[in-house]
């Protein structure tokens, strides 16, 4: 099965970004316009139909070099075709366009198949000097 995934204003699609945030409230707090704004975001869609989204945003500033890969979704049924390798892949090659050198993110310990996408991905796993996530996250780092 074919998707398309497109970049897409985070700002332009609030209404669907919020809506699909919501369907893991327990591991993604609700955006705020400023993730919205400043951040890029990825829409996967089949058939016209979303199915899943992801997000990068800086993760300090626009000019540090480091990215945070801060959200990635696919509904239940589509998980399992590489939507979230997809992911990945368009994010990296959106912050090497941007110039930037790092990227992090981190998943909750319980998500295996989201530490398997990243290692297999060729990120590392690291502590970072100052933890951002929830208590049982796994940080993770892949320089570009």
């Amino acid at each position: 099965m074919t998707h398309l995934i497109l970049e897409v204003d985070g700002l332009d699609h609030h209404e669907l970004l919020h809506y699909m945030n919501g369907f893991e409230p327990e591991r993604f707090p609700p955006l705020t316009s400023a993730h919205l704004a400043h951040g890029l975001w990825w829409l996967a869609v089949d058939d016209n139909v979303a199915i899943g989204f992801a997000a990068l945003v800086p993760f300090f500033g626009p000019n540090d070099g480091v990215g945070y890969l801060k959200r990635a979704y696919v509904l239940p049924q589509y998980r399992g075709q590489g939507m979230q390798a997809s992911f990945v892949r368009l994010r990296e090659e959106r912050a090497r366009s941007l110039g930037w050198h790092l990227l992090v993110t981190e998943c909750a310990g319980d998500n295996l198949a989201s530490a398997k996408n990243l290692l297999r991905a060729g990120y590392e796993t690291f502590t970072p000097d100052q933890l951002w996530g929830e208590q049982d996250s796994v940080y993770f780092r892949k320089r570009l």
